[in-house]
């Protein structure tokens, strides 16, 4: 144990200069052992330079890094930190893999490092690793400018969604995949940004779509565009996240609403619509039924046929059988009661007629006949010839008819066709001349009882002229036809004839007194073509009307009148004449302004989105435009109406759902500014309302009954929340402006008592009032930025003031120390008599010890030497010159401090050595 004391190794020696001699020279980090004494004095020596000496022998960044946080002593974690910064910014012999960098990124102690290191990276990922680790946003324009690398500066445009800096980013883009990047994020951020706009507008117009079908009147046409816009809604609707939770709240509502609105419209359809598909199902299977039985039947009747006319042997019984099979599928099928009775019938005539074959086969020998006798006749060419063989055609017809009945519908199929031929022939041949009878007869007809209403009336200059024309057509009906109104014609034949003899004495001065008046306006005509016009037709109506005058002068009554008519009319002709191209002119305009609101209605269709605004104005032009588009003839303006109509209708359906909808979203604004009216916190309610007004921007015209209603009020809101501001404005100007007056009076109160006689400890009372001060001014709302700025220089002043007392005390402290040291060496000291210097009393204890240690306690051979060593240093770093005897040390000494500069990177001035030195004396 004695001699344990005597030989423990140099690393332990009580000399921290022999255990530095040691870890330069004797420990090596390539041994395993070495290595570990080398770490215990890391940790554990209690000398700063050996454990800086450890550090510069073993040199490694990991070790560099432990020691920077987990070393015991704090000069050597700052130095250790001064080390790593120097690493991270490419200033020291050792260069970091990124593995290293990442391991200190990792750490998470050094953020103030992170900023600075960022700046002076190159490496990409070590780049992006650092931008995530500051998360500052505001740096990325400046570090997008900084570093031209593909990958960071396309990581930095992944992080970004602000168009503004995207701008920026693109002035400074590296290369044209980058420019092409953010190209494409500016598109995508215009799209995300645009999408809820255009999503809308076309919700907007997909319902206005929905609503517009309660005026569809056919169900199943209802359905199929019903499907359709179902299918658009739910495409639609998966892009609902992109809109706000309570816009898409309202359009749900909405849909909701108007598929209410159409059930209640279309529940009354619908029913019918189910009972129109049970009909038609009802429907087809009794046609199937019907067409089933009808084959059958016709089966059994060319079987009969067969039997009839070619003497086929006919099995009765099996024949029974078929018709008893087809009355029972008759009776179980779907048909009505009376369907079923008329096949029943059939049944049973096809039952009777196996009973009468011998007669049904003598009536076909005489319906061959019939065919045969009206062959040889030829069809009508003239009336007359109608006239007369009209009445054998009807006999044949007759004749016909009582065969077909005897035969019970057996007769050949050619026999039937060629009587099918001969009548369609003859009834062809027939029409037009019967028609033509017919008609005349009718004329006749309505004229004879014309005659009779003037005659009853008293009329009877009209009568003659109608009379001859019931004279010409009674000649040419049929004899049956002149039969029937033979009695009626000899009447008013007789009365027409007692009316001749007074004609004359009535008509001749009426049609002279008409003639008169008819001149007149000829001479002078009235300014309204149209009350010309209208006279000049109850002048003619009048003169038709008084029969014949005398003999010898009405010839040239009539030709005097006629002439006279022409006259009178010929200015209304040229009116009616520019009448008439007008209301053709106007029917164009009419017709142009139906295709375009046509155009109008197809195009909006086609769009996926509608402008509402661009569609109204083009509405009310329309519209507009049909009111000023003139006259047309009477009977063409109704359908045109009807037309116009129909086509603008859906679009104001729409355009009025439109509105409808701006109404309900406006008046939800409204609601939205009167809950702000209540928000305590006037300054959130003004960004609240001022985004409301932006939505009110953005909302589209609610109509010209509601939209100036609904702003009135929706600007009343808004004006009484920026009174309630203004008010509260002039309430805080008071409050700030009294707060202000006590901060000043406080800063006041802390400025009085500095000046420059206070000490130390008088300055940081000061400056420890005036921080309080400062944060309560920053604290306060809003900060009265004069104040905390007064408060900031004096805070400088104050640190100024107190560093100056520093200087002043260390500068004090430095010449006690020479003094005594000087005192020192031109006498002898001792201990008792350097303790009653004034000058060793004024300096600090731990120099008081220092010096006491340096020149009484350690006079040996080796610290002389050592001192004399040091002082070298101290001469060389102060630029003093050396004795000449000590030139070729001083050489040595200026290598050595060299080799020590650029192996630790570190700056040695003159008062740290001179400080380290007095340490380690």
């Amino acid at each position: 144990m004695i001699f344990s004391k005597f030989f423990k190794a140099k690393w332990q020696h009580k000399d921290s200069n022999v255990r530095l001699t040691t870890v330069s020279d004797d420990l090596s980090i390539t041994s395993h052992d070495d290595l570990i004494i080398l770490k215990q004095l890391l940790a554990n020596d209690e000398n700063e330079l050996v454990r800086r000496a450890v550090l510069l022998k073993i040199n490694t960044f990991e070790q560099w890094l432990s020691a920077s946080s987990e070393n015991s002593n704090t000069k050597i974690r700052d130095y250790a930190h001064q080390q790593i910064v120097k690493m991270i910014n490419g200033q020291h012999s050792i260069d970091l893999t990124n593995q290293q960098k990442q391991l200190f990124l990792s750490d998470g102690k050094y953020k103030a490092l992170l900023e600075p290191w960022l700046h002076n990276e190159v490496d990409a990922e070590i780049i992006i690793s650092l931008i995530e680790k500051i998360n500052k946003p505001h740096l990325a324009v400046g570090l997008f400018n900084q570093k031209q690398i593909e990958k960071v500066q396309l990581y930095l445009i992944a992080q970004t969604q602000d168009v503004v800096l995207l701008d920026k980013f693109s002035k400074k883009a590296v290369n044209g995949e980058v420019t092409d990047t953010i190209n494409n994020k500016l598109v995508e951020i215009k799209v995300k940004v645009e999408k809820p706009i255009k999503l809308s507008k076309k919700i907007q117009l997909l319902l206005s779509k929905l609503l517009a079908l309660k005026d569809t009147t056919d169900y199943q046409t209802y359905l199929l565009k019903k499907s359709q816009l179902e299918e658009e809604w739910q495409v639609v609707q998966n892009d609902f996240s992109c809109l706000d939770n309570e816009i898409a709240a309202n359009f749900l509502t909405k849909y909701e609403d108007i598929n209410q609105q159409l059930k209640k419209a279309f529940i009354a359809k619908e029913e019918l619509y189910q009972q129109q598909i049970i009909e038609q199902q009802l429907t087809t299977d009794k046609l199937a039924a019907t067409n089933e039985f009808k084959q059958q039947l016709t089966e059994l009747e060319q079987t009969l046929t067969t039997s009839v006319f070619e003497n086929a042997l006919l099995d009765e019984a099996i024949f029974s059988t078929k018709l008893d099979s087809l009355s029972a599928k008759v009776k179980g099928s779907v048909l009505n009661d009376a369907e079923k009775s008329g096949f029943d019938k059939l049944i049973t005539q096809l039952a009777k007629r196996l009973t009468q074959l011998p007669d049904i086969a003598k009536s076909v020998t005489d319906a061959t006949g019939l065919i045969s006798k009206i062959s040889q006749l030829a069809i009508p060419s003239t009336i007359a010839e109608y006239i007369q063989r009209q009445p054998t055609f009807d006999e044949w017809q007759t004749s016909w008819k009582a065969i077909e009945k005897q035969t019970k519908g057996f007769l050949p199929e050619s026999i039937k066709n060629a009587h099918k031929e001969i009548q369609s022939a003859w009834l062809t041949g027939l029409k037009p001349f019967a028609q033509q009878q017919q008609s005349l007869f009718v004329q006749t007809q309505k004229k004879m009882a014309d005659l009779k209403r003037l005659l009853s009336s008293g009329k009877y200059n009209a009568c003659f002229g109608l009379f001859k024309g019931i004279e010409k057509n009674f000649a040419q009906l049929s004899l049956s036809q002149q039969h029937r109104l033979e009695r009626d014609f000899e009447k008013v034949s007789k009365q027409i004839a007692d009316l001749s003899d007074w004609e004359h004495y009535i008509a001749t001065p009426r049609k002279q007194q008409l003639l008169d008046e008819i001149n007149e306006i000829v001479t002078c005509p009235l300014d309204n073509p149209n009350e010309q016009s209208s006279k000049v037709k109850q002048f003619r109506k009048a003169w038709n009307l008084l029969g014949h005058a005398d003999e010898d002068i009405d010839k040239s009554l009539n030709e005097a009148f006629n002439l006279a008519c022409e006259q009178a009319f010929a200015p209304c002709r040229l009116f009616f004449s520019e009448q008439e191209k007008l209301r053709t002119h106007h029917l164009e305009t009419r017709l142009a302004l139906i295709e375009q609101a046509k155009k109008i209605a197809i195009s909006i269709d086609q769009q996926t989105e509608c402008d509402h605004k661009e569609l109204e104005g083009q509405l009310n032009k329309l519209n507009k435009s049909w009111l000023e588009a003139g006259e047309v003839d009477r009977n063409k303006y109704k359908p045109l109406q009807q037309e116009f109509v129909s086509v603008i209708q859906p679009l104001k359906i729409m355009l009025r759902t439109f509105h409808d909808s701006n109404i309900t979203l406006k008046n939800m604004l409204i609601e939205k500014v009167n809950v702000e009216l209540l928000n305590d916190d006037i300054h959130l309610a003004i960004e609240n309302t001022k985004k409301l007004q932006n939505q009110w921007r953005d909302i589209g015209y609610a109509g010209p009954k509601q939209d100036n209603r609904l702003w009135q009020a929706f600007r009343a809101a808004n004006d009484q929340l920026f009174q309630k501001r203004d008010a509260l404005k002039i309430d805080e100007k008071e409050q700030q402006t009294k707060q202000k007056l006590a901060f000043e009076q406080q800063f006041t109160a802390i400025q009085s008592e500095f000046s420059d006689q206070c000490d130390k400890g008088q300055l940081s009372h000061i400056k420890q009032q005036a921080n309080d001060l400062h944060q309560q001014v920053k604290d306060s709302r809003p900060v009265i930025k004069s104040v905390l700025l007064s408060i900031e220089r004096f805070i400088v002043v104050l640190d100024n003031q107190d560093k100056a007392i520093d200087v002043t005390k260390e500068k004090k402290n430095w010449s006690s120390l020479f003094s005594v040291l000087s005192q020192v060496a031109n006498s002898d000291f001792n201990e008792q008599s350097i303790n009653e210097s004034a000058d060793y009393l004024s300096l600090t204890q731990a120099w008081q010890k220092k010096l006491v240690d340096a020149v009484f306690s350690r006079n040996t051979e080796e610290s002389l030497k050592h001192r004399q060593m040091k002082t070298l240093e101290l001469e060389i770093l102060a630029g003093i010159d050396s004795p000449k005897e000590y030139a070729q040390q001083r050489m040595a000494i200026q290598v050595q401090l060299m080799q020590d500069k650029m192996t630790s990177g570190n700056e040695v001035n003159l008062t740290y050595m001179l400080d380290y030195e007095s340490a380690s004396l």
